[in-house]
């Protein structure tokens, strides 16, 4: 996979749970993992190492992507002897299948003429474009935060005066692809590269 690079994700919050602190921990490294995997953006042997502490939820996850690996497909459209007529005209039917699939009418002649195993049918093939960190990565996010196993959510506001669910306050993003910072949002929080120590031991935020 070209363009590959540690990616980091980490949430800094207010205390959290500590009987749930583990499970919170595991969950959330696995939870993005997963997700990267699924998408392509990450190989299944791709090292992960999460991290939990009393006021961050963060993973590590090697050689990840910038963009997955284009991917060949081929999609049934209708039987042959539906898409035409008795002149070889497509018929309406067809070209109501072409623009659902975003498929030109100018494309009819790429078109494949397959046996489906009863009959011919149409197919479409070719090669989906790959989807790009920063569009999977925010899908993977909202998915994994909503599936941690909270024991309890409390509700709380953001100084923008709007509302979120969490186990505990987030104050903090980071989504880190080497070092560029990665475009993404979550509990109304922009990806940045601060963070911050221990609260009364550190010397302030952290930029990495």
């Amino acid at each position: 996979m070209a363009d590959t690079q540690t990616l980091l994700v980490e949430l800094f919050t207010e205390e959290l749970p500590p009987k749930a602190l583990k499970r919170l921990g595991e969950a959330f490294a696995e939870g993005i993992a997963s997700g990267l995997r699924g998408a392509g953006l990450a190989a299944a042997d791709a090292e992960v190492v999460g991290y939990a502490t009393p006021r961050r939820l963060a993973v590590t996850i090697a050689d990840v992507g910038a963009v997955s690996p284009a991917v060949a497909f081929k999609q049934k459209l209708l039987p042959v002897s539906v898409a035409f007529d008795a002149n070889g005209a497509p018929t309406p039917a067809l070209l109501k299948k072409l623009a659902a699939a975003s498929i030109p009418e100018s494309s009819l002649d790429t078109l494949l003429r397959e046996s489906d195993g009863k009959a011919d049918a149409l197919f479409h093939a070719g090669m989906r474009p790959g989807v790009a960190l920063a569009t999977a990565l925010q899908a993977v996010l909202a998915d994994t935060i909503a599936k941690l196993p909270i024991p309890k959510v409390m509700s709380y506001q953001r100084p923008d005066g709007s509302t979120v669910k969490f186990v505990r306050p987030a104050h903090g993003l980071i989504a880190l692809h080497g070092a560029d910072v990665v475009p993404v949002t979550a509990l109304d929080l922009h990806a940045g590269r601060t963070t911050g120590g221990h609260r009364f031991l550190s010397k302030g935020e952290r930029t990495i």
